[in-house]
Protein backbone atom coordinates (compact mmCIF):
# COMPACT_ATOMS: atom_id res chain seq x y z
CA UNK A 1 0.00 0.00 0.00
CA UNK A 2 1.61 3.72 -0.57
CA UNK A 3 2.01 6.04 1.42
CA UNK A 4 -0.76 8.30 0.70
CA UNK A 5 -3.40 5.74 0.66
CA UNK A 6 -2.21 4.08 4.29
CA UNK A 7 -2.18 7.70 5.67
CA UNK A 8 -6.02 8.11 4.37
CA UNK A 9 -7.34 4.28 5.23
CA UNK A 10 -5.66 4.65 8.88
CA UNK A 11 -7.32 8.32 9.11
CA UNK A 12 -10.36 6.80 8.48
CA UNK A 13 -10.23 3.90 11.42
CA UNK A 14 -8.92 6.04 13.77
CA UNK A 15 -11.42 8.15 13.56
CA UNK A 16 -13.86 5.02 13.06
CA UNK A 17 -12.74 3.47 16.30
CA UNK A 18 -13.01 6.49 17.94
CA UNK A 19 -16.74 7.27 16.94
CA UNK A 20 -17.36 3.29 17.78
CA UNK A 21 -15.59 3.42 21.47
CA UNK A 22 -17.16 7.24 22.32
CA UNK A 23 -20.73 6.22 21.37
CA UNK A 24 -21.30 2.33 21.67
CA UNK A 25 -19.10 1.33 24.72
CA UNK A 26 -21.41 3.28 26.79
CA UNK A 27 -25.02 2.52 24.78
CA UNK A 28 -26.10 -0.68 26.85
CA UNK A 29 -25.26 1.14 29.86
CA UNK A 30 -27.44 3.91 29.05
CA UNK A 31 -30.21 1.48 28.18
CA UNK A 32 -30.12 -0.23 31.57
CA UNK A 33 -29.01 2.38 34.35
CA UNK A 34 -31.08 5.29 32.51
CA UNK A 35 -33.64 3.93 31.22
CA UNK A 36 -34.33 1.11 32.89
CA UNK A 37 -34.80 -1.28 30.26
CA UNK A 38 -34.45 -5.59 30.43
CA UNK A 39 -30.94 -6.88 29.57
CA UNK A 40 -33.02 -8.62 26.36
CA UNK A 41 -34.25 -5.01 25.00
CA UNK A 42 -30.55 -3.46 26.22
CA UNK A 43 -29.34 -6.24 23.79
CA UNK A 44 -32.01 -5.38 21.11
CA UNK A 45 -30.38 -2.33 20.38
CA UNK A 46 -27.36 -3.49 19.30
CA UNK A 47 -28.81 -6.91 17.81
CA UNK A 48 -31.85 -5.33 15.55
CA UNK A 49 -29.02 -3.04 14.06
CA UNK A 50 -26.17 -5.24 13.68
CA UNK A 51 -28.72 -7.94 12.17
CA UNK A 52 -29.81 -5.23 9.13
CA UNK A 53 -26.01 -4.58 9.22
CA UNK A 54 -24.69 -7.92 8.38
CA UNK A 55 -27.52 -8.86 5.74
CA UNK A 56 -27.27 -5.92 3.63
CA UNK A 57 -23.34 -6.18 3.19
CA UNK A 58 -23.64 -9.38 1.19
CA UNK A 59 -26.59 -9.09 0.11
CA UNK A 60 -26.67 -5.50 -1.57
CA UNK A 61 -23.62 -3.26 -1.14
CA UNK A 62 -20.97 -6.04 -1.06
CA UNK A 63 -22.22 -6.91 -4.91
CA UNK A 64 -22.87 -3.37 -5.85
CA UNK A 65 -19.51 -2.47 -5.12
CA UNK A 66 -17.77 -5.40 -7.07
CA UNK A 67 -20.13 -4.11 -9.98
CA UNK A 68 -19.33 -0.38 -9.55
CA UNK A 69 -15.83 -0.36 -9.60
CA UNK A 70 -15.64 1.22 -6.80
CA UNK A 71 -15.40 1.31 -3.16
CA UNK A 72 -14.48 4.91 -1.51
CA UNK A 73 -18.28 6.44 -2.29
CA UNK A 74 -19.91 3.60 -0.56
CA UNK A 75 -18.14 4.93 2.32
CA UNK A 76 -18.15 8.41 1.64
CA UNK A 77 -22.50 8.05 1.43
CA UNK A 78 -22.39 5.21 4.18
CA UNK A 79 -20.94 7.65 6.65
CA UNK A 80 -22.89 10.99 5.39
CA UNK A 81 -25.78 9.08 6.29
CA UNK A 82 -24.74 8.03 9.49
CA UNK A 83 -23.87 11.65 10.54
CA UNK A 84 -27.40 13.10 9.83
CA UNK A 85 -29.30 10.09 11.35
CA UNK A 86 -27.44 10.44 14.78
CA UNK A 87 -28.24 13.90 14.73
CA UNK A 88 -32.02 13.12 14.66
CA UNK A 89 -31.55 10.24 17.00
CA UNK A 90 -30.10 12.45 20.08
CA UNK A 91 -32.09 13.19 22.82
CA UNK A 92 -32.64 16.94 22.18
CA UNK A 93 -33.65 16.65 18.83
CA UNK A 94 -35.61 13.74 19.61
CA UNK A 95 -37.50 15.76 22.13
CA UNK A 96 -38.40 18.45 19.75
CA UNK A 97 -40.32 16.00 17.51
CA UNK A 98 -41.89 13.93 20.27
CA UNK A 99 -42.76 16.70 22.37
CA UNK A 100 -41.89 14.58 25.53
CA UNK A 101 -38.36 13.96 26.91
CA UNK A 102 -36.89 10.64 27.36
CA UNK A 103 -37.03 10.51 31.12
CA UNK A 104 -41.21 11.25 30.52
CA UNK A 105 -40.99 8.37 28.39
CA UNK A 106 -38.00 6.02 28.33
CA UNK A 107 -40.14 3.33 26.78
CA UNK A 108 -40.74 5.26 23.84
CA UNK A 109 -37.01 6.37 23.09
CA UNK A 110 -35.64 2.91 24.16
CA UNK A 111 -38.02 2.21 21.06
CA UNK A 112 -36.86 4.53 18.80
CA UNK A 113 -33.11 4.19 19.18
CA UNK A 114 -34.00 0.27 18.78
CA UNK A 115 -35.97 0.60 15.56
CA UNK A 116 -33.76 4.41 14.23
CA UNK A 117 -30.60 2.38 14.23
CA UNK A 118 -31.79 -0.44 12.56
CA UNK A 119 -32.94 1.30 10.09
CA UNK A 120 -29.26 3.37 10.08
CA UNK A 121 -27.75 0.54 9.59
CA UNK A 122 -28.99 -0.78 6.60
CA UNK A 123 -27.65 2.13 4.67
CA UNK A 124 -24.84 2.58 6.81
CA UNK A 125 -23.24 -1.40 5.90
CA UNK A 126 -22.42 0.14 2.30
CA UNK A 127 -19.43 1.99 4.20
CA UNK A 128 -18.23 -1.15 6.36
CA UNK A 129 -18.43 -3.74 3.22
CA UNK A 130 -16.85 -1.14 1.47
CA UNK A 131 -13.89 -0.33 3.87
CA UNK A 132 -12.70 -3.67 4.02
CA UNK A 133 -13.14 -4.39 -0.02
CA UNK A 134 -10.75 -2.06 -0.48
CA UNK A 135 -8.38 -2.77 2.28
CA UNK A 136 -8.15 -5.90 0.42
CA UNK A 137 -7.66 -4.47 -2.60
CA UNK A 138 -4.60 -2.13 -1.55
CA UNK A 139 -3.05 -4.77 -0.18
CA UNK A 140 -0.44 -7.81 -1.37
CA UNK A 141 -0.11 -11.18 0.57
CA UNK A 142 3.15 -10.92 1.36
CA UNK A 143 3.01 -7.98 3.52
CA UNK A 144 -1.26 -7.67 4.57
CA UNK A 145 -0.49 -8.83 7.94
CA UNK A 146 1.85 -6.42 8.59
CA UNK A 147 -0.52 -3.61 7.37
CA UNK A 148 -3.29 -4.43 8.78
CA UNK A 149 -1.69 -4.76 11.95
CA UNK A 150 -0.32 -1.18 11.66
CA UNK A 151 -3.95 -0.18 10.78
CA UNK A 152 -5.54 -1.90 13.89
CA UNK A 153 -2.89 -0.07 16.29
CA UNK A 154 -4.29 2.93 14.53
CA UNK A 155 -7.74 1.81 15.66
CA UNK A 156 -6.72 1.09 19.10
CA UNK A 157 -5.42 4.80 19.46
CA UNK A 158 -8.85 5.87 18.64
CA UNK A 159 -10.48 3.43 20.79
CA UNK A 160 -8.49 4.63 23.53
CA UNK A 161 -9.11 8.26 22.51
CA UNK A 162 -12.81 7.58 22.35
CA UNK A 163 -13.76 5.23 25.20
CA UNK A 164 -11.45 7.73 27.32
CA UNK A 165 -13.91 10.86 25.80
CA UNK A 166 -17.19 8.69 26.48
CA UNK A 167 -15.77 8.16 30.11
CA UNK A 168 -15.58 11.75 30.59
CA UNK A 169 -18.75 12.76 28.99
CA UNK A 170 -21.09 10.05 29.72
CA UNK A 171 -21.48 11.40 33.58
CA UNK A 172 -20.81 15.02 32.56
CA UNK A 173 -22.02 17.10 34.64
CA UNK A 174 -24.12 14.20 36.80
CA UNK A 175 -24.34 10.41 35.96
CA UNK A 176 -25.26 9.92 32.70
CA UNK A 177 -26.45 13.39 31.89
CA UNK A 178 -23.77 13.35 29.21
CA UNK A 179 -25.16 11.02 26.83
CA UNK A 180 -26.33 13.55 24.02
CA UNK A 181 -22.69 14.77 23.52
CA UNK A 182 -22.20 11.45 22.31
CA UNK A 183 -24.82 11.40 19.37
CA UNK A 184 -23.17 15.43 18.30
CA UNK A 185 -19.57 14.35 18.09
CA UNK A 186 -19.98 10.98 17.02
CA UNK A 187 -21.57 12.76 13.98
CA UNK A 188 -19.03 15.42 13.81
CA UNK A 189 -16.25 12.28 12.69
CA UNK A 190 -18.67 10.54 10.72
CA UNK A 191 -18.76 13.66 8.69
CA UNK A 192 -14.94 14.09 8.60
CA UNK A 193 -14.36 10.47 8.21
CA UNK A 194 -16.30 10.64 5.04
CA UNK A 195 -14.18 13.97 3.67
CA UNK A 196 -11.08 12.35 4.41
CA UNK A 197 -11.66 9.33 2.37
CA UNK A 198 -12.87 10.98 -0.32
CA UNK A 199 -9.83 13.12 -0.86
CA UNK A 200 -6.92 11.01 0.05
CA UNK A 201 -7.86 7.18 -1.00
CA UNK A 202 -6.54 6.60 -4.94
CA UNK A 203 -8.74 3.09 -5.29
CA UNK A 204 -6.44 0.76 -7.44
CA UNK A 205 -6.24 -3.24 -7.26
CA UNK A 206 -3.21 -5.12 -6.28
CA UNK A 207 -3.26 -8.12 -8.59
CA UNK A 208 -2.69 -11.31 -7.00
CA UNK A 209 0.69 -12.75 -7.33
CA UNK A 210 0.66 -16.30 -7.94
CA UNK A 211 3.09 -18.64 -5.67
CA UNK A 212 3.25 -22.03 -4.76
CA UNK A 213 2.62 -22.05 -1.10
CA UNK A 214 -0.29 -23.25 0.48
CA UNK A 215 -3.43 -23.08 0.59
CA UNK A 216 -3.29 -20.80 3.14
CA UNK A 217 -1.45 -18.19 1.33
CA UNK A 218 -1.96 -19.19 -2.24
CA UNK A 219 -5.57 -17.80 -1.65
CA UNK A 220 -7.04 -21.30 -4.00
CA UNK A 221 -10.78 -20.79 -3.83
CA UNK A 222 -11.73 -23.91 -5.49
CA UNK A 223 -13.14 -25.89 -1.77
CA UNK A 224 -14.96 -22.77 -0.24
CA UNK A 225 -15.88 -25.00 2.78
CA UNK A 226 -12.74 -24.42 4.21
CA UNK A 227 -13.74 -20.53 4.27
CA UNK A 228 -17.16 -21.40 5.46
CA UNK A 229 -15.90 -23.54 8.45
CA UNK A 230 -13.27 -20.71 9.53
CA UNK A 231 -16.50 -18.25 9.55
CA UNK A 232 -18.38 -20.55 11.47
CA UNK A 233 -15.13 -20.75 14.14
CA UNK A 234 -14.47 -17.63 14.40
CA UNK A 235 -18.50 -16.40 14.91
CA UNK A 236 -18.12 -18.73 18.23
CA UNK A 237 -15.50 -16.48 19.40
CA UNK A 238 -16.92 -13.33 17.98
CA UNK A 239 -19.97 -14.53 20.73
CA UNK A 240 -18.13 -14.80 23.43
CA UNK A 241 -16.29 -11.85 23.22
CA UNK A 242 -19.18 -10.04 22.49
CA UNK A 243 -21.49 -11.11 25.22
CA UNK A 244 -18.83 -10.43 27.74
CA UNK A 245 -18.65 -6.73 26.19
CA UNK A 246 -22.36 -6.14 26.55
CA UNK A 247 -22.38 -6.47 29.98
CA UNK A 248 -19.17 -5.43 31.48
CA UNK A 249 -19.95 -2.29 32.14
CA UNK A 250 -22.76 -3.05 33.73
CA UNK A 251 -21.39 -5.47 35.99
CA UNK A 252 -18.42 -2.98 36.40
CA UNK A 253 -21.01 -0.90 38.19
CA UNK A 254 -22.38 -3.07 40.25
CA UNK A 255 -20.29 -5.76 41.44
CA UNK A 256 -16.88 -3.04 41.76
CA UNK A 257 -18.45 0.16 41.99
CA UNK A 258 -16.97 1.58 39.13
CA UNK A 259 -17.33 5.06 37.62
CA UNK A 260 -18.15 6.03 34.14
CA UNK A 261 -14.06 6.81 33.82
CA UNK A 262 -12.87 3.79 35.83
CA UNK A 263 -14.57 2.03 33.01
CA UNK A 264 -12.83 3.66 30.40
CA UNK A 265 -9.74 2.89 32.14
CA UNK A 266 -10.44 -1.24 32.39
CA UNK A 267 -11.01 -0.90 28.43
CA UNK A 268 -8.24 1.52 27.54
CA UNK A 269 -6.15 -0.89 28.62
CA UNK A 270 -7.14 -4.02 26.48
CA UNK A 271 -7.10 -0.62 24.04
CA UNK A 272 -3.25 0.10 24.49
CA UNK A 273 -2.05 -3.71 24.66
CA UNK A 274 -3.55 -3.98 20.81
CA UNK A 275 -1.81 -0.79 19.91
CA UNK A 276 1.23 -2.12 21.14
CA UNK A 277 1.00 -5.85 19.69
CA UNK A 278 -0.81 -5.26 16.55
CA UNK A 279 2.29 -4.49 14.19
CA UNK A 280 4.37 -7.02 16.23
CA UNK A 281 1.28 -10.02 15.88
CA UNK A 282 0.13 -8.52 12.54
CA UNK A 283 4.49 -9.11 11.14
CA UNK A 284 4.50 -12.32 12.72
CA UNK A 285 1.51 -13.93 11.03
CA UNK A 286 3.43 -12.46 7.84
CA UNK A 287 6.35 -14.57 8.73
CA UNK A 288 5.44 -17.28 10.42
CA UNK A 289 1.67 -17.94 9.19
CA UNK A 290 -1.51 -17.05 9.65
CA UNK A 291 -2.69 -20.41 11.25
CA UNK A 292 -0.32 -20.90 14.75
CA UNK A 293 -1.35 -17.42 15.97
CA UNK A 294 -5.49 -17.80 15.19
CA UNK A 295 -5.03 -21.06 17.21
CA UNK A 296 -3.21 -18.86 20.08
CA UNK A 297 -6.67 -16.89 19.79
CA UNK A 298 -8.72 -19.57 20.15
CA UNK A 299 -7.92 -20.56 22.86
CA UNK A 300 -7.02 -17.00 25.13
CA UNK A 301 -10.52 -16.52 24.22
CA UNK A 302 -11.81 -19.42 26.25
CA UNK A 303 -9.93 -18.94 28.93
CA UNK A 304 -10.93 -14.76 28.66
CA UNK A 305 -14.17 -14.87 30.01
CA UNK A 306 -13.49 -17.16 33.05
CA UNK A 307 -10.68 -14.54 33.88
CA UNK A 308 -12.94 -11.82 33.93
CA UNK A 309 -15.25 -13.44 36.82
CA UNK A 310 -12.15 -13.63 39.43
CA UNK A 311 -10.98 -10.32 40.81
CA UNK A 312 -12.71 -9.03 43.04
CA UNK A 313 -10.84 -4.98 43.02
CA UNK A 314 -10.69 -3.31 39.98
CA UNK A 315 -7.04 -3.31 39.81
CA UNK A 316 -6.99 -7.04 39.51
CA UNK A 317 -8.28 -6.29 36.23
CA UNK A 318 -5.56 -4.81 34.37
CA UNK A 319 -3.97 -7.63 33.54
CA UNK A 320 -7.18 -9.56 32.32
CA UNK A 321 -7.30 -6.35 30.43
CA UNK A 322 -4.28 -7.27 28.66
CA UNK A 323 -5.04 -10.23 27.86
CA UNK A 324 -8.30 -9.17 25.97
CA UNK A 325 -6.24 -6.93 24.39
CA UNK A 326 -3.80 -9.69 22.80
CA UNK A 327 -6.80 -11.60 21.87
CA UNK A 328 -8.43 -8.58 20.19
CA UNK A 329 -5.36 -8.76 18.05
CA UNK A 330 -5.56 -12.53 17.51
CA UNK A 331 -9.26 -12.41 16.29
CA UNK A 332 -9.55 -9.82 14.21
CA UNK A 333 -6.20 -8.39 12.82
CA UNK A 334 -4.99 -12.01 12.18
CA UNK A 335 -8.33 -13.28 11.21
CA UNK A 336 -8.73 -10.60 9.05
CA UNK A 337 -5.59 -11.13 7.09
CA UNK A 338 -6.34 -14.89 6.59
CA UNK A 339 -9.50 -14.10 5.14
CA UNK A 340 -8.16 -11.89 2.70
CA UNK A 341 -5.40 -14.24 1.45
CA UNK A 342 -7.94 -16.76 0.27
CA UNK A 343 -10.71 -15.18 -0.60
CA UNK A 344 -10.86 -14.55 -4.81
CA UNK A 345 -9.68 -11.10 -6.10
CA UNK A 346 -12.83 -10.49 -8.42
CA UNK A 347 -15.43 -11.70 -5.67
CA UNK A 348 -14.01 -9.57 -2.47
CA UNK A 349 -16.75 -7.47 -1.80
CA UNK A 350 -19.16 -10.18 -2.01
CA UNK A 351 -16.98 -12.99 0.28
CA UNK A 352 -15.73 -9.78 2.22
CA UNK A 353 -19.41 -8.89 3.08
CA UNK A 354 -20.13 -12.91 4.00
CA UNK A 355 -17.36 -12.20 6.51
CA UNK A 356 -18.35 -9.00 7.73
CA UNK A 357 -22.01 -10.28 8.22
CA UNK A 358 -21.07 -13.87 10.23
CA UNK A 359 -19.20 -11.20 12.13
CA UNK A 360 -21.95 -8.36 12.46
CA UNK A 361 -24.62 -11.46 13.45
CA UNK A 362 -22.44 -13.54 16.00
CA UNK A 363 -21.06 -10.24 17.54
CA UNK A 364 -24.46 -8.24 17.04
CA UNK A 365 -27.30 -10.08 16.99
CA UNK A 366 -26.91 -13.63 18.55
CA UNK A 367 -25.72 -12.37 22.26
CA UNK A 368 -29.56 -11.00 22.38
CA UNK A 369 -29.99 -14.43 23.57
CA UNK A 370 -26.66 -15.23 25.66
CA UNK A 371 -26.27 -11.46 26.94
CA UNK A 372 -30.25 -10.55 26.95
CA UNK A 373 -32.82 -12.98 26.93
CA UNK A 374 -30.90 -15.64 29.29
CA UNK A 375 -29.76 -13.09 31.76
CA UNK A 376 -33.34 -12.30 32.36
CA UNK A 377 -34.49 -15.57 32.91
CA UNK A 378 -31.50 -16.56 35.37
CA UNK A 379 -32.51 -13.04 37.23
CA UNK A 380 -36.09 -13.98 37.58
CA UNK A 381 -35.34 -17.08 38.69
CA UNK A 382 -32.77 -15.86 41.60
CA UNK A 383 -34.77 -13.23 42.95
CA UNK A 384 -37.75 -16.07 43.23
CA UNK A 385 -35.05 -18.09 45.32
CA UNK A 386 -34.64 -15.07 47.46
CA UNK A 387 -31.94 -12.88 45.80
CA UNK A 388 -31.71 -9.17 45.83
CA UNK A 389 -32.82 -7.70 42.68
CA UNK A 390 -28.63 -6.23 42.54
CA UNK A 391 -27.74 -9.98 43.58
CA UNK A 392 -29.41 -11.23 41.10
CA UNK A 393 -28.09 -9.03 38.58
CA UNK A 394 -24.58 -9.75 39.30
CA UNK A 395 -24.74 -13.27 39.62
CA UNK A 396 -27.10 -13.34 35.72
CA UNK A 397 -23.78 -11.66 34.61
CA UNK A 398 -21.79 -14.06 36.20
CA UNK A 399 -23.41 -16.81 34.57
CA UNK A 400 -22.59 -15.01 30.93
CA UNK A 401 -19.13 -15.30 31.11
CA UNK A 402 -19.33 -18.64 32.50
CA UNK A 403 -21.52 -19.36 28.92
CA UNK A 404 -19.04 -17.42 26.86
CA UNK A 405 -16.30 -19.39 27.80
CA UNK A 406 -18.06 -22.98 27.37
CA UNK A 407 -19.24 -20.72 23.41
CA UNK A 408 -15.58 -20.53 22.78
CA UNK A 409 -14.68 -23.75 22.84
CA UNK A 410 -17.08 -24.77 20.74
CA UNK A 411 -15.44 -22.08 18.45
CA UNK A 412 -11.77 -24.20 19.26
CA UNK A 413 -12.92 -27.33 18.46
CA UNK A 414 -14.50 -26.16 14.93
CA UNK A 415 -11.10 -24.42 14.21
CA UNK A 416 -9.53 -27.65 14.73
CA UNK A 417 -11.86 -29.39 12.44
CA UNK A 418 -11.02 -26.54 10.16
CA UNK A 419 -7.17 -27.31 9.88
CA UNK A 420 -7.62 -31.08 9.86
CA UNK A 421 -9.56 -30.14 6.42
CA UNK A 422 -7.12 -27.55 5.20
CA UNK A 423 -4.44 -30.35 6.12
CA UNK A 424 -6.28 -32.84 3.86
CA UNK A 425 -6.52 -30.22 0.82
CA UNK A 426 -3.10 -29.14 0.74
Amino acid sequence: MDRKNFIGMSSFQFMAATRRGLFYAFLTLFFLEVLRRSFTESMLVMALPMLANSLTQPLIWGPLSDKMGTRKIFIAVGESIAGVAYILLSPPVWSIFSGVTFIQAPELYALTLIIGLTLLESFWSMSNVAWSALLADLTVEETRGTVVGGLFSVDAIGRIIGVFLGGLLYDYPTKAAGFPYLFYLSSAIMFSSALVILLTIEEKRTPRRPTPRTLEIKGDFENKHIFYLFLVAIMFVSIATASIWRVLNYYLRLALLATSFEMSIISNVASITQLVTNPIIGKLSDVKGRLPLLQIGFILAVITPILYTLPRKLIWLIPVSIVAGVLRVLSITVAFSYVADIVPENARGKYMGQYNMARSLSFGVVPILTAGILPDLWKKRLILAGYTIEAAEITAMLYVFYLSSAIALIGLVTFQIHNIVLKRRT
